[in-house]
């Protein structure tokens, strides 16, 4: 009862005191580090009555302004419901609220998407083109072999018929006065000249008619005599001056074109031509007609080249097509898959923008909360500590239930300032701080509990020269203590801390550090997520440490590295930037 007595004395006292004192006061319990120093320097001197007097001073005058932050926090709490309402619980905005870069990606892909389909048809095109060129080549190239085999069945035949007008038709009309073939002699003798004349020519089936259309010579005996074989042709060459030309088939031209072999005789050309008695060279076209010649030639062989030539040309064109399809279609799709992971990673970027957003609005709400939460908590905290030592005679219950006071709100104090140092980080300094030096006095400021963990510290590398960084000096103490305060709650009752210092020459030199503990090591499953904000292993964790110690370190311009130690424990590596050597004069 004495204690609360006291307290009421002090805050009847307060109100002689100005407000902007009592702030000032008020922060100068509060902001001392880790919630901590306002507790420790009641205990190292007399004063304590007095400062916790103002502190009580400070929450009794400040209640009035305290009745604004209520507003204030309600204003900016509707403000960030607001932002945050606008998007769905994927992070997203809604369609009424959608932000313009969102629609590039989508159009970016509709717009690539033709050129699928024109290769598509552009392909469509080119093997229909190639058909054609295709066929007109083979066309022009079956023209060509027919008017050559035109050509040499004419030869031929003028050629038969000199030499039968001048070896059998002079000298038989000498000798016997009129040509018969039903004579033997004379068929012996005009059977000799022909045989003679187109032995190895591959000329088969020919025929000499009559005026009256019966053959009346013929490499076959057996059709003399005949009038059968006497063709529309036949008839029409008795009257014309020049031969004519049928071409007979077994199967129609365009389906030489899909076999890759012809069976011989498939395409027969037969040859009428009338025989006369003068050459018909002559300006009078010859004499009058003595009958008609008629012999086929076997062209099969002619016309399977041609057709070989139109799949050789459209094969070519084809292969052509296709390679050039195969590349466009290769550059398409790799060029989808590039747009694809560009608008994936845009798409990404812009997620994370609206996430960064709404956590920006809300660490704003949440950090105008616990910077008012952090004064009373100093006040909590103090008073607390006082009352448990004027209660030190007092039941124990009461001392009990003092300790759970204290032990809480300077738990909670460490919580709301490692909050406010995350979501309010301070620009470093750029003064030259030997890393070494601050190393020293932050494993000063541990060795008690060192000793009372039962844990050993060796050091290692550089000892004898200083580690000059550029950077801030109170921020790399908070974060080298930080680092080996984590270890030794790893560690826990008894173990090993290496320190090993060192500097990494180069073009960028580095001075490197590297805190090696006993314990169990990171949890592998966790490797990921350690740099994480808010995520922890441990109960009593806030998993804001390694997020802080991490921003101060990539502030300062270097890395921090978290890694498992082959012999166990864990392992946690800072680089930090060599301040640069002055010249030797």
């Amino acid at each position: 009862m004495s204690a609360m007595t006291a307290v009421s004395a002090a805050n009847a006292r307060s109100s002689a005191l100005k407000p902007r004192q009592n702030t000032d006061a008020s922060s100068a319990v509060a902001e001392k580090p880790g919630g901590q120093g306002g507790a420790v320097a009641f205990g190292q001197n007399g004063r304590a009555k007095g400062e916790i007097t103002a502190a009580h001073n400070n929450a009794v005058d400040r209640r009035p302004e305290a009745g604004a932050a209520p507003q204030h926090e309600r204003s900016a709490a509707r403000a960030a419901a607001s932002a945050a309402s606008a998007r769905d619980e994927g992070g997203r905005q809604t369609a009424g609220h959608r932000p313009p870069m969102a629609a590039y990606p989508e159009s970016g892909l509709r717009s690539f998407g033709f050129v699928r389909p024109l290769a598509w048809v552009a392909l469509l095109l080119t093997i229909v083109l190639s058909i054609v060129v295709a066929f007109y080549l083979g066309n022009t190239a079956s023209r060509v072999l027919m008017r050559k085999n035109q050509d040499f069945a004419s030869l031929l035949a003028d050629n038969l018929n000199n030499q039968i007008y001048r070896r059998f038709t002079l000298p038989t009309v000498s000798i016997f006065g009129n040509v018969s073939l039903r004579n033997p002699a004379q068929f012996k003798q005009l059977d000799q000249i022909i045989r003679s004349i187109i032995q190895d020519l591959q000329v088969q089936d020919l025929r000499i008619f009559s005026h009256d259309h019966t053959i009346a010579y013929s490499l076959n005996t057996s059709e003399l005599g005949s009038r059968e074989y006497a063709s529309l042709s036949v008839q029409a060459a008795t009257t014309s001056n020049g031969p004519i030309f049928d071409i007979d088939a077994k199967i129609p031209r365009w389906q030489s074109f899909f076999m890759f072999s012809l069976e011989p005789e498939t395409f027969i050309m037969r040859t009428s031509y009338p025989l006369r008695f003068e050459n018909r060279s002559s300006a009078s076209g010859g004499g009058p007609t003595l009958g008609v010649l008629e012999f086929q030639q076997d062209i099969t062989k002619d016309m399977g080249n041609a057709a070989r030539f139109q799949q050789l040309v459209l094969a070519a064109t084809l292969l052509g097509s296709g390679m050039l399809m195969a590349v466009l279609l290769l550059m398409v799709r790799r060029a989808e898959r590039a747009l694809a992971a560009r608008v994936n990673e845009q798409q990404r970027l812009i997620h994370e923008l609206h996430q960064h957003e709404k956590l920006a609005g809300m660490g704003r709400v949440v950090a105008s909360i616990a910077h008012e939460i952090r004064n009373p908590l100093g006040i909590i905290s103090s008073s607390a500590e006082l009352l448990l030592k004027r209660s030190a005679s007092s039941d124990a219950l009461t001392g009990k239930i003092l300790q759970a006071i204290y032990d809480e709100a300077r738990r909670l104090s460490r919580t709301v300032s490692d909050f406010l140092d995350y979501a309010r980080p301070r620009a470093p300094m750029q003064d030259e701080v030997d890393a070494a030096a601050v190393l020293d006095q932050a494993l000063a400021f541990l060795t008690p509990e060192f000793a009372d963990r039962d844990i050993g510290v060796v050091r290692a590398g550089i000892l004898d020269s200083p580690a000059c960084v550029l950077g801030d000096k109170d921020l790399l103490y908070r974060a080298f203590y930080n680092i080996m305060g984590n270890a030794i709650q790893a560690m826990g009752s008894s173990g090993t801390l290496t320190i090993t210092l060192g500097r990494m020459e180069g073009e960028a030199p580095q001075i490197t550090m590297e805190f090696q503990d006993s314990g169990p090591g990171f949890p592998k499953e966790a490797m990921d997520q350690l740099l994480v904000p808010f995520f922890t292993t441990k109960d009593d964790g806030t998993g804001l440490g390694l997020p802080i110690v991490n921003t101060i370190i990539t502030s300062h311009g270097g890395t921090l590295t978290l890694a498992n130690s082959p012999d166990g424990g864990a392992v946690a590596r800072v680089a930090l930037p060599a301040a640069p050597v002055p010249p030797r004069l």
